[in-house]
């Protein structure tokens, strides 16, 4: 482990995609501490059989000219875009994505279903464009917004089936246009015909040509100083300000960062206040178990993703990395992610949900019934999306507030305990960069 420069009084838990972004962004000294024995996080590849499995679909969107130079510059030249080919899979049939936008080839009754419960909707609530996030809850939203149809033949299942608990249960904050809401007269046309319109943030995509998603953690590391691997953080000493790691080491620290998991400061903070113990109690997520394979046949699908409303199917979406790059599978291979969705309210017993999971995927002819898997690859992803109830805000607010208070910074998708892409990622890790150069230049 190199040698700890760092005397300005910055320290950094966490070397993912937010920790390594301060770190990049930062003018002055820090120390950046990660667990495990490699940088990354959940932007990590694994690389098995000659396979690279990412650690469940990474892919690049782009709403910000700054993070778009940025990434280009990390990568350069090792980026590629890719026009989006997503579809549903559902009564027996591929429909294109979104469902609320293409009805072509579904039975005529599940059609009539769609349109009649849409156009209802849409007089019931005229003036309703989908944007308004104070709807009440989520289910109450899908039902005002796309009628009784869509809610029933897909919302409703999906949704229920991502985030392992009712959409009754969940707010509409997290909403910001990640489910699209197409003027009618796209709907009717993507009833009667196979419509290739793009709707939605992700029409349009970016991934590295060659290496997977951790070229770009590769990238930001030749902006990185003095990290330090296999740094265990075992507590937190907020009034002292110090961190304890396994090793038996300790690192004051005048500014702290941390990218950890919201919940699993509960745990290594000291004395906490009451109301903060309490919000700390309200946090909630879903986790995601993924079932990796590499396929002995490259002729499966052209598709990149498709998404599976039906309950009798365990996975809600599965993924084709092979046709982001070629790169991530040997020659005349394809590579599969299948994503199953649990909660503390729906465990799942992993090996099971890996069988089952294959024997769909053979029954709906995507991996063949012959010897074809060369290789699997589960991961278990404790912290897999922030449930957004409406304990969720007071929570978090109460809880960062506090944080700050102590001159601690909580960054990142699950530092933060927000619905983020990896742009939005590196942007705030860009913003709590300079944020700590304003600070350090004001007490320096």
């Amino acid at each position: 482990m190199e040698q700890d420069t760092n005397n300005n009084g910055i320290v950094i838990l966490g070397a993912g995609l937010a920790g390594l972004s301060v770190a990049y962004h930062l003018k002055d000294g820090y120390s950046l501490y990660e667990q495990e024995p490699e940088p990354g996080g959940m932007a990590r590849t694994i690389e098995q059989d000659g396979y690279k499995f990412d650690c469940d679909g990474h892919l690049l969107h782009f709403r910000h000219e700054y993070a778009f130079s940025l990434v280009s510059k990390l990568l350069n030249g090792n980026m590629a875009s890719y026009k989006r080919d997503s579809w549903i899979y559902s009564k027996r049939c591929y429909t294109r994505y979104p469902f609320q936008a293409n009805f072509y080839g579904l039975p005529k009754d599940v059609v009539r279903d769609c349109l009649v419960g849409l156009i209802e909707a849409r007089n019931k609530n005229s003036g309703c464009d989908g944007k308004r996030k104070d709807r009440g809850n989520f289910e109450r939203w899908i039902r005002e917004v796309f009628g009784e149809g869509i809610a029933r033949h897909f919302m409703l299942s999906y949704n229920r089936k991502f985030w392992a608990m009712d959409p009754s249960e969940l707010t509409c904050e997290w909403l910001d246009g990640f489910v699209p809401v197409p003027q009618l007269e796209d709907v009717i046309e993507g009833a009667i015909l196979s419509n290739t319109k793009s709707f939605g943030y992700n029409s349009t995509f970016w991934y590295p040509l060659r290496g997977g998603i951790s070229e770009i953690v590769k990238g930001l590391l030749k902006g990185v100083q003095n990290l330090h691997v296999n740094k265990k953080v075992t507590a937190i000493d907020q009034h002292r300000k110090e961190v304890r790691f396994a090793d038996g080491s300790v690192k004051a620290f005048e500014q702290l960062v941390t990218t950890l998991p919201l919940p699993e400061l509960n745990g290594l903070l000291g004395a906490l206040p009451g109301k903060v113990k309490d919000a700390f109690s309200k946090l909630r997520y879903t986790s995601i178990f993924v079932v990796n394979l590499g396929i002995k046949r490259d002729d499966i699908t052209k598709r990149h993703w498709v998404y599976y409303p039906e309950e009798k199917i365990p996975f809600f979406r599965t993924g084709f990395p092979t046709n982001f790059s070629t790169d991530v599978a040997p020659p005349g291979r394809t590579s599969i992610y299948a994503e199953i969705s649990y909660s503390g309210n729906k465990r799942l017993d992993q090996e099971k949900t890996s069988r089952d999971t294959i024997q769909h995927l053979k029954e709906l002819g995507i991996v063949g019934q012959e010897r074809t898997i060369e290789t699997c690859v589960p991961m278990d992803i404790k912290y897999g999306y922030v449930i957004y109830d409406t304990d969720r805000t007071g929570a978090v607010e109460t809880i960062l507030n506090y944080l700050k208070g102590c001159k601690i910074h909580s960054v990142g998708r699950y530092g933060s305990w927000r619905y983020m892409s990896m742009e939005d990622v590196i942007l705030e890790g860009r913003t709590a960069a300079e944020y700590l150069n304003k600070n350090l230049a004001v007490n320096h």
